[in-house]
């Protein structure tokens, strides 16, 4: 059976290429990497690659072919390419080369009601990179109701870093200086999505209010506004209920939410977006109910995903 050489490699050696050394080195010390083109690898290479002979696959073909790239900027992707000599070669035969994932929705350290995500953003970014995903998008959780200090703070979270990555921005709050925050991520940071949780009552959840007025804003900004849908009053019912009946085992996390729950905020949250005529992203969407709400909204030519 072939081996896999993925763009995940490519991406891997051209990024590496910009980290500083004691970052770098994260991967030897760790033991994770190529030994022959990781642990080592000088920041005096060529910007130059070629990556030779191996089955391409991509969305539309399939083909044997090398794939030249600049710069980190894939140039061609064709057979027989010929370089000059200052090019880096990588041998291919006999191996698939493959776009790397993006994956759109993490959570690297993050914390969220007196706990933190196991992974921060070397060891989350070196298994993602290790399974093929050579980019991600996390999400900014404000500090205190600050866009720009949860901004500072998760930036700070990200220097250990080893592969590309973007932010989303969670909403937690709304007032005069959450909207002005909102137009600096989006003009001056990058960020042009933003999340609004309508689960975890006491912590991240937002009111029908505030979602309004957060749409509202996304619509002026020209951003993309996210739910987490569902309905977080009867999920704290549903806690509560399985609380006092002694289930307190991770499956109580499923009973306390049945798929009703996420069918109606995902209906309630697109109802909404139409009143205000902006787009709509439904997050990791679980439930049949939640699924044939989309379906329906999308048959009737509103733009939800």
């Amino acid at each position: 059976m072939a081996h896999f050489l993925t763009y995940l490699l490519l991406s891997f050696l051209i990024i590496y290429d910009s980290l500083g050394l004691s970052q770098s080195n994260q991967f030897c010390d760790a033991g994770v990497g190529y030994p022959e083109s990781t642990c080592g690898f000088s920041s005096s290479s060529s910007s130059k690659l070629l990556i030779k002979g191996g089955t391409v696959l991509n969305a539309h073909q399939q083909e044997v072919a090398d794939v030249y790239v600049e710069d980190g900027i894939i140039v061609a992707v064709k057979p027989n390419i010929k370089v000059d000599e200052d090019v880096t070669l990588l041998d291919a035969t006999g191996k698939y080369v493959m776009p790397g994932g993006i994956d759109p929705h993490t959570h690297l350290a993050m914390e969220f009601m007196g706990t933190e995500t196991i992974d921060d953003f070397f060891s989350g970014q070196a298994a993602a990179l290790a399974g093929g995903t050579t980019m991600h998008i996390d999400f900014v959780i404000p500090v205190n109701g600050s866009l720009v200090a949860g901004f500072e703070a998760y930036k700070k979270k990200a220097k250990k870093s080893c592969m590309n990555y973007g932010f989303h921005m969670a909403i937690t709050k709304w007032d005069e200086s959450v909207s002005r925050e909102m137009e600096i991520m989006v003009k001056e940071k990058g960020i042009n999505s933003f999340k609004f949780f309508m689960a975890y009552k006491g912590s991240l959840m937002i009111s029908d209010e505030l979602l309004l007025q957060g749409l509202e804003r996304c619509k002026s900004l020209g951003a993309l506004a996210m739910v987490h849908a569902e309905n977080g009053d009867a999920v704290f019912e549903g806690q509560k209920r399985m609380i006092d009946l002694g289930i307190t085992g991770p499956e109580g996390h499923a009973l306390s939410r049945p798929p009703v729950l996420e069918g109606e905020a995902t209906a309630r949250a697109i109802r909404l977006a139409k009143f205000v005529n902006t787009p709509l992203y439904v997050v990791h969407v679980m439930s049949i109910d939640a699924m044939e709400e989309i379906a329906r909204a999308r048959k009737s030519g509103f733009e939800v995903i």
